[in-house]
């Protein structure tokens, strides 16, 4: 079932949506229509208990003011740039820098902080985004939209596709904070996490990525069995933000985080090469839906996307769209009880 109503306006005025789609297990997603947010995930057990799963505000005022990407879709490209300059067709591009010379998740007002237009198409909703030539000063009008399922496996099942009028970048991502916990316990140091990936990218103070592509094999990087998040996170002096290279994306699990008691899991699939983990070390306190959680590592972020600065290093894979490519990713959050 999908239903579509009003939920509150934005400080200038622009009407936002509420989006629910529900499945025949009960399983619910709750996205608003601005920052194409995903408000709500609640997953049932085998009782029809339901725990949200994704941090997150009651209240649009709170999403306007936030500037940790609660819940965002990303845009126009994820991650950083740096010394927020690109090059396409020989000539240098100068884009807004909002993280010191650099450039963090497309800038200062990216995509998770527009109001989306949305439509029911019946199986699936799709959120519709058109982001202006110079834009944060990315060249291109580029059209995008992002659709959304939910199946009755309790998965939810997402797609990207962005069409350009001129050469741009385009690397889009989601920023759900995730507490499998559903808030219920102090941190997300009690979870389990895997990460399918034999390597990493290194970084340097700026968190930018020096290029290289180094194994996992005896580093805090190593996590491609399951791993205990308080077993290694301490082994990363100020926690994990680094790009895993994933094995053989495309329709590949990139990762399966496990809840504190073992019971609930979520399995990441996704077609993009690389995943962002980002522990959230520096998030203590936090107070959104489900009350305050004192941390540190209230939750963690699994971003699927192609590496950070990719516009500034030959040997990454390409983020360069031009006019008649279409630009196509999906990623899938699977649920279930053990």
């Amino acid at each position: 079932m999908i239903s579509i109503k009003p939920f509150d306006n934005t400080q200038d005025g622009h009407v936002v949506l509420q989006v629910r789609l529900i499945n025949s297990a009960g399983m619910e997603a709750h996205f608003l229509s601005y920052g194409a947010i995903l408000q709500r995930l609640l997953v049932p057990d085998k009782s029809g208990n339901k725990r949200d799963v994704v941090l997150g505000f009651e209240d649009l005022k709170s999403y306007e003011a936030d500037t940790s990407y609660i819940g965002q879709l990303v845009g126009r490209n994820a991650n950083r740039i740096a010394n927020a300059q690109i090059e396409l067709d020989n000539k240098k591009i100068v884009l807004t820098a909002n993280e010191g010379k650099n450039q963090l998740h497309g800038g200062f007002e990216s995509f998770g902080k527009k109001v989306w237009e949305v439509t029911n198409l019946g199986d699936e909703v799709v959120f519709s985004y058109i982001s202006t030539d110079g834009e944060e000063g990315f060249p291109g009008e580029l059209e995008t939209k992002f659709f959304v399922k939910l199946t009755n496996d309790n998965t939810l099942v997402m797609r990207y596709e962005a069409k350009t009028d001129k050469e741009t970048i385009v690397n889009l991502t989601r920023h759900e904070y995730f507490n499998l916990d559903a808030g219920l316990t102090d941190s997300v140091l009690g979870h389990q996490l895997k990460i399918n990936a034999e390597s990493y990218l290194p970084i340097n103070k700026d968190n930018i990525p020096t290029g290289e592509v180094l194994p996992v094999a005896e580093t805090p990087f190593d996590l491609r069995e399951d791993k205990k998040v308080s077993e290694f996170i301490n082994r990363m002096q100020g926690g994990f933000d680094h790009n895993f290279v994933l094995n053989n994306p495309g329709n590949k699990q990139a990762a399966v985080l496990s809840s504190s008691d073992n019971k609930l899991k979520m399995e990441l699939y996704c077609s993009q090469p690389g995943l962002q983990f980002y522990s959230a070390d520096g998030m203590v306190d936090f107070h959104g839906k489900h009350m305050n959680i004192p941390g540190p590592s209230a939750a963690l972020c699994l971003e699927a996307q192609h590496f950070p600065d990719t516009p500034n290093h030959d040997n990454f894979p390409t983020t360069i769209l031009k006019p008649n490519q279409l630009y196509s990713h999906h990623l899938s959050y699977k649920f279930y009880y053990d």
